[in-house]
């Protein structure tokens, strides 16, 4: 049972909830943050903590969300989610996985061609299907909704640095757990990997929130091997070149829609690797119309001739990830990227209208 632990972090967001308070052991009330409550009426409170089942959910009575307490924490403090993760994990005592050397895909007929045979041989990274299912990296990527049947290109290692010293010679990092995404190049072989924190790196249950080390840890650690391309492109071998590919700033959105790659970094506007080159692309940028930097290079990519999306108002999420989490899904999501895909000068038009939105 975990409701001392639940209980312990909902106590831990009560100064920033408004009109927080228990109403009984079991039930808090506060005015809800996800949808800001009763803008008329500022003493209604219709945000509910709960227990039930040896753990707690939150449940809004004004905009209808309701969510574990995991779920919850993402929206309002994912730092503070982590460390809950953590804190559960460490609870039940759950026994390390072995680490094995496995096969991330089988090979593939495609095009005529054949699929390179994408093979891991370190035994520094686990397969997240391997995983026991209350390990926090399995945690974090059922949490942020990432569909099983992409698992198998998923990784978590108890050491990026001695994983990154064993891809590239150099020791750039501190040993620290990480989920991480491979890159493949043409013959299955690994040339680049991405890390994502998972904020586990504290070895105390206690929290010091004014000493938080976690939370100067960078979110994502990108190492190219000396082998590595010029440019990265994850996914970029998974994909059919004869239909319309979907391109996203980031490995995980990547995994939410079919025939989807991911670019890392701006310089993608000048390197589309040779396979894909004659390919109908669709570039789909995190909707941030407030960020510059976002905003200069779908103008780039408007100037160049590319196609790209340009969020409707109504969409209000910032990238695909956070659209899956708050109940979309992939079909949706398709459909409002192919209504809002522009080029030309329409696409400078709408692109001016949704960086003032």
């Amino acid at each position: 049972m975990n409701t001392h632990i639940d209980k312990k972090f909902v106590n831990f967001l009560s100064s920033r909830l408004e009109r927080f308070a228990w109403k009984k052991d079991n039930l808090a009330n506060c005015r809800c943050p996800l949808c800001g409550d009763s803008q008329k009426n500022t003493s209604k409170a219709r945000g509910f903590f709960y227990e039930k089942e040896g753990s707690y959910y939150y449940k809004c009575h004004n905009c209808g969300a309701s969510h574990s307490l995991y779920t919850f924490l993402e929206f309002v403090d994912p730092t503070l989610k982590n460390e809950y993760q953590l804190e559960r994990y460490r609870s039940n005592q759950t026994p390390r996985p072995k680490r094995v050397q496995i096969k991330a895909t089988g090979v593939e007929k495609m095009f005529g061609k054949r699929k390179p045979k994408e093979v891991v041989k370190s035994k520094l990274l686990v397969p997240i299907n391997e995983l026991d299912a209350d390990h926090p990296a399995r945690i974090f990527v059922k949490h942020r909704m990432i569909p099983k049947e992409k698992y198998d290109l998923l990784y978590f290692t108890e050491s990026f640095g001695e994983y990154i010293k064993e891809l590239t010679g150099v020791v750039v990092l501190s040993p620290e757990p990480r989920l991480v995404l491979p890159f493949f190049d043409k013959d299955g072989n690994i040339v680049a990997a991405q890390g994502r924190s998972l904020n586990m790196g504290s070895s105390t249950g206690s929290i010091d929130r004014e000493n938080d080390t976690t939370r100067k840890t960078l979110r994502y650690v990108t190492i190219k091997s000396p082998d590595a391309p010029e440019k990265l492109w994850f996914g970029q071998w998974r994909v059919n070149p004869k239909k319309r590919i979907y391109i996203v700033e980031g490995p995980i959105d990547s995994l939410f829609l079919d025939n989807c790659i991911a670019m890392v970094g701006a310089s993608g506007l000048n390197n589309i690797p040779e396979h894909l080159k004659d390919s109908e692309g669709v570039y789909i940028l995190d909707n941030e119309p407030r960020n510059q930097q976002i905003v200069k290079l779908m103008e780039r990519l408007i100037d160049s001739g590319r196609k790209v999306c340009i969020w409707p108002r109504s969409v209000m999420l910032k990238d695909i990830n956070d659209m899956v989490i708050a109940g979309m899904n992939k079909s949706k999501i398709k459909k409002i990227v192919d209504e809002n895909t522009f080029e030309g000068l329409e696409a400078k038009y709408r692109i001016s209208h949704w960086s003032k939105s």
